[in-house]
C-alpha cells in the first residue's frame, strides 16, 4: 500500500495566516474545494500544542475537516488561538472568514 499523500494549506484570517497538515487524498481533496468555493469552506479542527507546519504560532490544528457552517464559539483569528491556548473554542478553531491561498505537497 503506497503512503498517503501530504500536504500543507494556508489559510487566510484577515492580516494573520495559520497552516495546517492534512493526510490523505480525501482531506486534501476538500481543501482544493474550498479553495475553489465550493462545499464546505470553514476548517474545523481540534487545537493542540505545538508548532508542528504551523511556523509562528505555539499551536496546530488535528482531525480537521471543511464544514459550511460551525458554532460562533471556534469563530476568531490564530492570534485569538495563540492568547488562550488549546481550550480557545471549547478545543477547536474554525475562522469563519478563513480562505485557502496555498496547497502544497510534503
Amino acid at each position: 500500500m503506497p503512503p498517503s499523500r501530504v500536504a500543507v494549506v494556508t489559510f487566510q484570517v484577515g492580516d494573520e495566516s495559520f497552516r495546517v497538515r492534512l493526510v490523505g487524498e480525501d482531506q486534501i481533496a476538500a481543501a482544493l474545494r474550498a479553495q475553489a468555493g465550493s462545499g464546505g469552506r470553514i476548517p474545523n479542527g481540534r487545537i493542540v500544542d505545538g508548532t508542528e507546519v504551523n511556523r509562528g504560532w505555539s499551536w496546530h490544528l488535528v482531525d480537521v475537516s471543511f464544514a459550511e457552517g460551525t458554532i460562533e464559539l471556534c469563530d476568531g483569528r490564530p492570534s485569538d488561538v495563540e492568547k488562550a491556548g488549546v481550550s480557545f473554542g471549547g478545543g477547536r478553531f474554525c475562522p469563519w472568514t478563513a480562505r485557502v491561498v496555498a496547497i502544497n505537497d510534503m
